[in-house]
């Protein structure tokens, strides 16, 4: 038999007792449970809301790369904070403690006015003011801000709540951030305003850089908007020389664009020399750290043309003071130095014409005083072959007179065709026909050159005396021949032209239509000195005995006096190009009339007047010789005498332009008042010039130039009297 354990029954207080125990115990573990899972619960929030406030951290300072401006980045900095503390107002103060101001670039609110971009006074009762002067954290309840409302301390609706921290970088305020509420006066806590607090360093930065980021910009931006804006070319470049920057006038300048610049080497655009010149420009203010300036480097721009450039350049430094680069200005100054080759050129031109028109004077004056002795030596020749044949012993002799009256003639032909002295018989001429004769007589003996013409078919007559141009033209044949000794080849060309103001200018002539002439040829070419004093007058580049030093001399002053101009192009073994302009007319060309040949006798009176004696001798003899009957007068005023008292005798009036007390011009007048309709013949030892031109104008029949023998003296004679 087995004993089993006994049991003793418990009462009901015991039980009870057990129970309430029991349930204690329960209770106390649930509580335990509650708590531990409220626990849990707050740091699950709280790692949440930390999670957020990194989340929102991480927003806030990548916005200051992803957004374009500070507005924009306001904008994010409020929709991130929004995610963690549903901020249906918010806004944020910048403070400027230079001028104490308080200015809203953000400001978001339900019911009172927008206050974004308004700038105030700052005061340190009202509330962001307050935030800013303390430099702490503030959080005000409902009761506060209704008594600072009353105290007319708060303007707009009352919030319920109202709370705001500083912004700060390194310790200083530079603003504020602050939201309200105006549902839950319980609508923030002490975690809500820590939460504030953890960003607001990231926020004043994320600002902060952002503001300096935009300050450069717009530096940046001012700073290529003057640099567009100048008329000068700037330009940064690397030690190696490669741009870095540059504005449009720059570009301008070389004919790219900045994209196309931009890493270019400036070795692209100049040649070797000018290469050489800027880097040792660059070495010496790198050695120096001082700025310098280059007044004659030339770039080449893309188009291949060169322009001329002056330039300043300095040193670019980093922060740390080391050289980095250099920086410049380029100011183009091609067209003040084509100016100043186009002055310095018009000076010389000036200056060379100035010479030339002293020099002429002179020579004009030798030529006058020495065709009157030759006019004297001819008369005296003419007379005495008058009264001998060709078996009489000095009749050679005097042909060989006559022959070198011809060639010191011919001389002071030339020295008048340089001094300018006028154009004989001016008539409008067929240029090409007039080239083509002259030509032809040229081609007869130099056969050793080709030829070549290029003649405009549609060319205007000029209006020239023919002959002097044909002297024009064998002379500038002639230079071309010799030029080229063993043969070469020889263009001329005729082409209607229209010269401008600025062709005016640098030729010293009218504006309007010209006939244009070139020769040119192949030979030795003329060098640079030489070329510059191709038309003084005695100059010449041939050896002695060779040449005189007048014919291109001649060639300039009867150009000249055609109111055209000359000049050559030539470079040494690269042949001469002679160019001559001549004003061209419509008037139609003159056709000439047949010549009588030989002396021509007649009976009229005839008034001789010169003050030369040898002169009035010798014409004396030459007219009576013809079967005239003479009056000589060795001055205006007995001329005047003797035609007063002869006046139904006289037929005509021989007067020599030059003359002491009552030059040949007063003369004519004062015969002009006696008698309209007399007949005058104008003679000198001058060309055709501008005073002998005006006595012409003013009615004078006819002008010979001394010398002249008794064959081109009866001719002209019988021209007027005949006419």
């Amino acid at each position: 038999m087995v004993d089993t354990p006994h049991r003793s029954k418990k009462t009901p207080k015991e039980t009870e007792y057990r129970y309430k125990e029991l349930e204690q115990r329960i209770n106390l573990r649930t509580a335990q449970l509650l708590e531990t899972n409220r626990q849990l619960q707050r740091e699950i929030n709280d790692r949440k809301r930390a999670e957020q406030i990194t989340r929102s951290l991480f927003r806030i300072s990548n916005a200051v790369n992803t957004t374009k401006n500070l507005p924009e980045l306001y904008v994010s900095i409020h929709r991130s904070l929004d995610e963690i503390l549903e901020l249906k107002n918010f806004l944020i103060a910048l403070y400027f403690k230079e001028r104490n101001t308080i200015y809203f670039p953000y400001f978001k609110d339900e019911f009172d006015l927008n206050l974004e971009h308004q700038e105030y006074l700052i005061e340190s009762d009202t509330l962001a003011g307050e935030v800013i002067m303390s430099g702490r954290p503030l959080v005000i309840n409902q009761k506060d801000l209704e008594q600072r409302a009353a105290a007319s301390k708060l303007v707009g609706t009352i919030p319920k709540i109202w709370m705001g921290v500083p912004l700060k970088i390194k310790g200083e305020v530079i603003g504020v951030m602050a939201t309200q509420s105006y549902d839950d006066p319980n609508c923030f806590d002490h975690m809500d305003l820590e939460i504030l607090k953890t960003v607001s360093d990231q926020v004043a930065l994320a600002i902060e850089r952002k503001r300096s980021e935009q300050a450069l910009k717009e530096s940046e931006e001012k700073y290529r908007g003057i640099l567009d804006n100048i008329e000068d070319g700037y330009y940064e470049v690397d030690p190696a020389g490669n741009f870095t920057l540059v504005n449009g006038a720059l570009c301008k300048m070389l004919g790219y664009t900045v994209e196309e610049l931009m890493g270019l080497n400036n070795r692209k655009f100049m040649d070797e020399k000018n290469a050489r010149l800027i880097y040792g420009t660059f070495n010496t203010v790198y050695r120096t750290g001082m700025p310098a300036q280059a007044l004659d480097w030339e770039f080449i721009r893309k188009d291949g043309a060169v322009r001329n450039v002056e330039t300043a350049v300095s040193l670019i430094r980093d922060g740390e003071d080391q050289p980095i680069g250099f920086r410049g200005i380029a100011r183009d100054v091609t067209e003040r130095i084509n100016a100043e080759k186009e002055r310095k050129a018009l000076e010389s031109q000036l200056q060379q014409s100035q010479k030339l028109e002293s020099l002429g004077t002179l020579a004009g004056g030798v030529a006058h005083d020495f065709n009157n002795l030759l006019m004297g030596i001819q008369g005296r020749a003419s007379l005495m072959l008058m009264t001998t044949d060709e078996t009489h012993p000095h009749h050679h002799q005097l042909k060989g007179i006559e022959e070198y009256v011809r060639s010191a003639s011919a001389l002071t032909t030339r020295l008048l065709g340089f001094a300018r002295g006028g154009k004989y018989e001016v008539k409008p001429t067929d240029l090409n026909e007039l080239v083509e004769k002259s030509i032809e007589l040229f081609g007869r003996t130099k056969k050793e050159i080709a030829v070549t013409t290029v003649y405009d078919e549609h060319l205007h007559p000029v209006e020239v005396d023919a002959n002097q141009i044909e002297q024009v033209l064998l002379n500038l044949f002639v230079n071309a021949w010799q030029a080229m000794p063993d043969g070469g080849k020889m263009l001329i060309r005729t082409r209607g032209v229209t010269v401008d103001d600025a062709e005016a200018q640098a030729y010293g002539i009218k504006t309007g239509e010209y006939a244009r002439l070139t020769v040119a040829d192949t030979g030795k070419g003329i060098e640079k000195e030489a070329l510059a004093r191709i038309f003084d007058p005695f100059f010449t580049t041939k050896s002695t005995g060779r040449g005189t030093g007048l014919g291109l001399a001649m060639v300039y002053g009867i150009v000249k006096n055609h109111s055209g101009a000359i000049y050559a192009e030539s470079e040494p073994n690269r042949g001469a190009t002679f160019t001559i302009l001549l004003p061209s007319t419509r008037k139609a060309v003159h056709v000439e009339s047949g010549q009588k040949d030989g002396i021509q006798q007649g009976d009229e009176g005839i008034l001789l007047v010169d003050d030369e004696a040898m002169i009035t001798e010798v014409g004396r003899d030459l007219l009576e010789k013809l079967g005239h009957t003479v009056w000589a007068a060795a001055s205006g005023r007995e001329a005047m005498d003797i035609y007063q008292h002869h006046a139904g005798a006289i037929d005509l009036v021989i007067i020599d332009m030059i003359m002491p007390h009552m030059s040949g011009g007063e003369l004519f007048d004062r015969l002009k008042v006696l008698n309209p309709g007399i007949r005058v013949l104008l003679s000198s030892g001058y060309s055709i010039n501008g005073q002998a031109v005006e006595i012409m104008n003013r009615g004078c029949d006819g002008f010979i130039q001394k010398p002249f023998n008794i064959i081109q003296l009866s001719v002209k004679i019988r021209e007027i009297l005949d006419s």
